[in-house]
């Protein structure tokens, strides 16, 4: 690819957005690392919509699609630790989409095919992961940071878990699921239109 058309392209994608899943105690590290996704309203409902959906699907896909948004989460840190940048233009788009497609994806509970859940949830992990790696510069110790980070949300996504398990026990519990679920999609189109509109 030509190198000015890859920098435009780039700067097309660079564009301030109010950082609203940003919230930290001190840029200290581990603690940072985990309140970034535990503190950050829409970063938390997204954790605990990935756990959800995945144990609404059964199987393996209740480690299968949380390991896939961890790992490919940290991908995105690595790559959002690099850029030279402090705001992405799509992180904020794709975490707030990631709220409202998994808010669908837990009220309509397993009628979306598991290798189309482990895609899109691949690709909310990367712009979770890019969001946690742009702040890593920040942090005291980058290590510690990304430690915690990957530990707060691999524990929402077990929180997120335990509700799905228990939640499909019954016809009553599992449809206040599916009413849950799209409550968190109503709270992120919320968003998209306060925050991206």
């Amino acid at each position: 690819m030509n190198k000015n058309l890859f920098i435009f392209l780039i700067c097309l994608l660079v564009y301030p957005f109010p950082a609203i899943a940003h919230n930290f105690t001190g840029m200290v590290g581990f603690f940072d690392g985990i309140s970034h996704p535990v503190l950050g309203f829409d970063h938390f409902l997204a954790m605990i919509s990935v756990g959800i959906v995945s144990a609404q699907i059964g199987g393996k896909a209740i480690w299968t699609v949380p390991a896939t948004f961890v790992i490919i989460m940290t991908l995105g840190g690595v790559f959002g630790f690099l850029l030279i940048i402090n705001e992405f233009f799509f992180v904020e788009v794709g975490i707030i989409l990631s709220v409202i497609l998994l808010g669908f994806g837990i009220s309509i509970e397993k009628k979306i095919p598991t290798m189309l859940i482990m895609v899109f949830v691949g690709i909310f992990g990367l712009f979770h992961g890019i969001a946690h790696g742009i702040e890593v510069p920040a942090a005291a110790n980058p290590l510690l940071f990304v430690l915690g980070f990957i530990c707060g949300t691999s524990a929402l996504h077990i929180f997120g878990v335990g509700i799905g398990y228990f939640s499909i026990k019954t016809a009553i519990s599992s449809i206040l699921l599916r009413l849950t679920g799209i409550l968190f999609a109503i709270y992120g189109l919320y968003l998209f239109t306060t925050q991206i509109l």
